[in-house]
């Protein structure tokens, strides 16, 4: 029995041996992988020199995938080496960064410095032509200017006349009334009481020798004394002195008869107005232009 126990010694003792011999950290610490994960490794066992910092995982993550770009063909280090061991300069020291970044600093607060103070410009010291171009400068409504022009004794001219300021952005209406029209001018006495009193006048004329007389018999104009009709009045105006030099008074009297005439209203601006009196003036004589208050209300055809 004696050599039974000595040679299970002999064993255990072996075998205690080999397991020594053995990483026991490995042994205890290796956590139980389960099929399909991968290579695990705990923090402890990885060198602090290859754990990169946040940072830089988050700039790897954001930098190009290598493996997508267009892969180079590669390069024989083994015969590139020697060529450019013999090729190479002399390395020149590495400067420090933080002897890099100082000098940065410096120049930066050296370019500060020089620089000349500014001042903000703030809305009270900014120019006033800045101010008033931020405020839109609205224009006052022009009052406009209203009248008629005429009268014209033809509706054709008139309308044409229309047409025409209407083009020059005046606006514009025809208008047609009836007015008195001369026709020619009378010379003549006025009616006398009575038939008797007209017969006295008719004889003592012809014995001033005046000839070319006629009493009317009826009418508006009854018991008076025609002494010529005339078509100019300065012809009506030389046979009244006449009369009136031999002692016998007499009137001119203008023949009127009633006719049509036509009135172009508008309602523009004064230059527009201005223009169209110039021409007007120039070209058709006699015709006015009477200017009146742009709220009266014309009835027959106006558009004001």
């Amino acid at each position: 029995m004696k050599w039974l126990f000595t040679l299970l010694l002999l064993v255990n003792l072996t075998i205690l041996g080999w397991g020594m011999q053995r990483d026991p950290d490995a042994a205890i610490n290796s956590p139980e992988v389960r099929p399909g994960i991968g290579n695990l490794r705990l923090l402890a066992e990885i060198d602090n020199s290859l754990i990169k910092p946040v940072d830089d995982v988050a700039a790897e993550a954001s930098a190009p995938d290598t493996d997508e770009m267009t892969a180079e063909p590669a390069i024989d280090m083994a015969e590139v080496a020697p060529a450019a061991e013999e090729e190479m300069q002399p390395d020149v020291p590495p400067t420090p960064v933080t002897s890099v970044r100082q000098e940065r600093d410096s120049s930066a607060r050296q370019t500060v410095d020089s620089a000349p103070p500014t001042t903000p410009i703030t809305s009270e010291d900014s120019p006033p032509d800045a101010q008033e171009l931020a405020t839109p400068v609205i224009p006052e409504p022009v009052a406009p200017v209203c009248g008629a022009f005429g009268p014209f004794e033809r509706g054709a001219e008139a309308r044409a006349l229309a047409e025409s300021l209407a083009t020059q952005g005046m606006d514009t209406s025809l208008r047609r009334e009836s007015m008195a029209k001369p026709i020619g001018y009378l010379v003549m006495i006025p009616p006398l009481q009575n038939q008797e009193a007209a017969i006295e006048k008719v004889k003592q004329l012809r014995a001033s020798g005046i000839q070319d007389i006629r009493r009317f018999v009826k009418g508006d104009q009854k018991n008076g004394i025609s002494l010529g009709v005339f078509s100019n009045k300065n012809n009506a105006q030389s046979r009244q002195q006449e009369i009136v030099s031999k002692g016998h008074g007499a009137s001119v009297i203008p023949r009127l008869i009633t006719v049509p005439s036509y009135w172009v209203d508008y309602r523009s601006d004064q230059a527009r107005v201005d223009r169209a009196t110039a021409r007007l003036s120039e070209s058709a004589g006699g015709i006015k232009n009477e200017q009146y208050p742009c709220s009266r209300v014309v009835t027959s055809g106006g558009i004001f």
